[in-house]
């Protein structure tokens, strides 16, 4: 035992020589260790060679990281895992590593304020193989591998030292999906593939793996396993890692990273959080891009609308319906059950359903240019790699939920696809606004916004119907007419049909703003029409 106390008292002694240059900068800002599927059904179904590990300079000074450490720690089982409650005795400050690669040394490899670093085993563009769609090809470090399931290189990318693996045949970066994966990160004089060795706890064969003191670590990660996650999981004690972290989705193959989240902003540099515990310092993101940081998910537009301006979002669409295009802006107006929102940067068409989702930054716009306070915001989602989106298109029909004017013009509804019935139409100003005004007086106003109205066209004194896209435009709520024939005018704007002589294929509402099945008995909202069924 004295033979192990000694090796590890003279690494110790190395590693405080250096390490504390690089403490409290230097930090591990991201792990993709869950993996996720091929694109279209390809085999085998499952994909891990675009996982990755992000180092993050967290400080305001520039740091040279050659020669740095990265270690991962043992994934064994628990009967057999060196876990933090088993660094006693002769362990007591240590932890249990079964890899260990270096970042090149001999020349420096400078870090920027606010700049990550890469390491990769295939340092390629993942977008057209897996979800997710992972470009890697501007990585730093790529892991070499032999192993022919790792071995897709970039030979641009440098290379990595391999230090120490517990299997001879892993020579890739070994997660284990899904987890534990503990990281450490070291800096030291001599080569730390020197520590002592253990076999697996209850083993006195096998497969060895390294014991390295943790004192003079420059940074920990405690990955947990992710389908029951607890501190029982844990490889590092509370001194280096006060808590634990994984991904939400307890789904393996789950497409998540981990990722510090944003503490604050320095100017352009964004300052990651911090406290030696990961529990409150890392969140789960599902988009796993390198160098992107502070993701958000939004299950529905709603949830979208509520997130904060500047944040990158992945939106789910769930039979979103794109209502209208307007060119001047280049904005769709796309709604979903809970809402209405617009996406830039992709090209769409008006009259689909949107199922998948995209991904992209989110921003609001003050639409009331005049008034204090405002009255109206436009929430946008702009994409600016259409590439990192995937969803199915599908024709569908326009039909707008029926709402009185007093209804329509309120914040909710901004963005959405609306029947007004029954309105006097007259004109305002020089004519290019026009007043809709219902039998309680009710007013809001429309205009040709979206350039859908030939040259010429006249509109008539009383529509029976008119949908449109609601929008505060200027100092006023809007209703946006989507085509010439959006605006309805029979004269008594109800068809009286026997169900046995009509037979449709197009959407049916209820007055309620509920889809019907089939035509029922009483008033229906047909292509926006009215249809009474006796």
């Amino acid at each position: 035992m004295k033979k192990l106390f000694t090796l590890l008292f003279v690494l110790l002694a190395a590693l405080s020589a250096s390490a504390e240059d690089l403490q409290g900068k230097l930090v591990i800002g991201k792990v993709f260790y869950a993996g996720s599927t091929r694109l279209n059904g390809a085999t085998p179904k499952n994909y891990m060679c675009h996982l990755y590990i992000e180092l993050y300079n967290n400080s305001a000074e520039t740091i040279d990281v050659a020669g740095t450490y990265v270690a991962m720690a043992n994934s064994d089982a628990a009967a057999n895992a060196w876990a933090a409650t088993d660094m006693v005795d002769d362990k007591e400050g240590m932890a249990v590593f079964k890899q260990v690669f270096q970042i090149p040394a001999g020349s420096p490899v400078v870090m920027e304020p606010g700049k990550s670093l890469v390491i990769t085993t295939c340092a390629i563009d993942h977008s057209e193989i897996a979800e997710g769609k992972v470009d890697l090809s501007t990585a730093d470090f790529e892991v070499k591998s032999a192993n022919a399931a790792f071995n897709n290189h970039s030979e641009t990318v440098p290379a990595m030292t391999l230090v120490y693996s517990a299997a001879a045949n892993q020579d890739f970066i070994n997660f284990m999906n899904p987890g534990p994966d503990g990281i450490a990160l070291f800096k030291a004089d001599t080569d730390i593939a020197n520590c002592a060795k253990t076999y697996k706890k209850g083993k006195d064969s096998g497969n060895q793996y390294l014991i390295i003191p943790m004192a003079n670590s420059i940074d920990a990660v405690d990955i947990v396993y992710q389908k029951t996650p607890s501190a029982n999981d844990k490889r590092f004690t509370d001194d280096y890692d006060a808590g634990f972290t994984c991904t939400t989705d307890i789904n393996t193959f789950n497409c998540q990273a981990v990722a510090r989240k944003v503490a604050s902003m320095d100017g352009d540099r964004k300052v990651l959080q911090d406290t030696n515990n990961s529990s409150d310092d890392f969140e789960s993101l599902w988009n796993v891009q390198p160098r992107v940081y502070d993701v958000k998910e939004a299950a529905t537009i709603a949830d979208f609308n509520a997130i904060e301006d500047g944040k990158i979002v992945k939106l789910t669409l769930a039979d979103a319906r794109v209502n209208a295009y307007y060119d001047l802006d280049r904005a769709y107006y796309v709604e979903d059950a809970s809402g209405a929102t617009v996406i830039k940067g992709v090209n769409l068409t008006a009259a689909i359903l949107l199922n998948g989702y995209i991904i992209g930054k989110k921003g609001s716009t003050d639409v009331d240019y005049v008034n204090v306070p405002s009255q109206a915001y436009e929430y946008s989602l702009t994409i600016e790699d259409a590439t990192l989106s995937a969803y199915e298109a599908t024709e569908t029909e326009l039909v707008g939920t029926p709402m009185t004017i007093a209804e329509t013009a309120a914040q909710a509804n901004y963005g959405r696809l609306v029947t007004l019935s029954d309105v006097e139409i007259t004109a305002l100003g020089n004519g290019m606004n026009k007043q809709l005004k219902d039998a309680d007086g009710n007013t809001i106003k429309a205009r040709d916004l979206f350039g859908v109205l030939s040259e010429g066209y006249e509109w008539p004194a009383k529509a029976t119907s008119i949908t449109g896209v609601v929008l505060y435009y200027m100092t006023g709520w809007f209703l946006i007419p989507i085509s010439a024939d959006a605006i309805v005018t029979n004269a008594t704007g109800i068809e009286t049909i026997h169900n046995s002589q009509f037979t449709v294929k197009n959407s049916i509402y209820n007055l309620q703003g509920i889809r019907l099945n089939s035509l029922q008995k009483g008033l229906n909202i047909v292509n926006g029409k009215k249809v009474v069924i006796k």
